[in-house]
């Protein structure tokens, strides 16, 4: 998303932005569990798809659980293009849009889920979204860049990334920045912006039919599978 862009473009000075150690126990970063599944639905149109027996799930830290009164963030349907890594630095190690794929989903649930609770928009998510909506009300920015730096961490402990010595803390930075505590803040009713029903049904369809089958007689293009990984 256009906004994990500009926190990225921290990452390379243009804002002076500041990268202070993530607020996260390393001992305790949660855990990551589920598949992540993410569909073509066109041109620069990607959606991270939940509806599933085995979605993407992360464990929350105990003091983080213990704070908002849950202890799971299950992300809901939203458009995503992982880590929006701009072109020029994606061959730097650990820059990679996908390298920390569950912290980017997650991260892009916490702001589409805000910005729904803060615009009364909660009704226009998948209705099986409603709830984990509500589960993420309390969060705020501050603890939504924890999150996001709790889940690489777990990544890391979970030997399913390596450990790196600039990206987390550069990531954590970006995502802790000025720069996206305005995105954070956006007073635009639009940046609730849930994935359309026709588009889940689409999904739904593309799962039901068989791999590389071809599209229905109808003539519909169907969302395609682009990228899965299990945790």
């Amino acid at each position: 998303m256009r906004r994990t862009a500009l926190f990225l473009i921290c990452l390379f000075g243009l804002w002076g932005c500041s990268t202070p150690p993530p607020r996260v126990d390393p001992n305790d970063p949660g855990i990551v569990s589920g598949k992540l599944m993410v569909f073509w639905d066109g041109e620069d149109r990607f959606v991270y798809f939940p509806y599933y027996d085995d979605p993407l799930v992360y464990t929350l830290p105990k003091h983080v659980a213990q704070r908002l009164g849950v202890t799971t963030i299950r992300p809901g349907a939203i458009y995503t293009d992982g880590g929006s890594i701009p072109r020029a630095v994606r061959g730097v190690v650990g820059f990679s849009p996908w390298g920390y794929g569950p912290a980017y989903i997650v991260h892009d649930w916490l702001f589409v889920a805000h910005h729904c609770i803060v615009h009364d928009g909660v009704g226009t998510l998948d209705r099986r979204d409603h709830d984990e909506a509500e589960k993420v009300r309390n969060v705020d920015f501050p603890m939504s860049a924890d999150i996001l730096g709790g889940i690489i961490q777990a990544l890391i402990r979970q030997e399913k990334v390596p450990p790196r010595a600039l990206a987390p803390d550069a990531i954590y930075g970006a995502v802790d920045s000025f720069v996206a505590k305005g995105l954070w803040d956006n007073d635009d009713p639009r940046s609730c912006k849930p994935v359309p029903p026709n588009v889940i049904a689409g999904i739904e369809e593309s799962l039901r039919r068989p791999q590389f089958d071809g599209q229905p007689e109808s003539g519909r293009v169907l969302p395609r599978l682009v990228y899965v990984q299990d945790f």
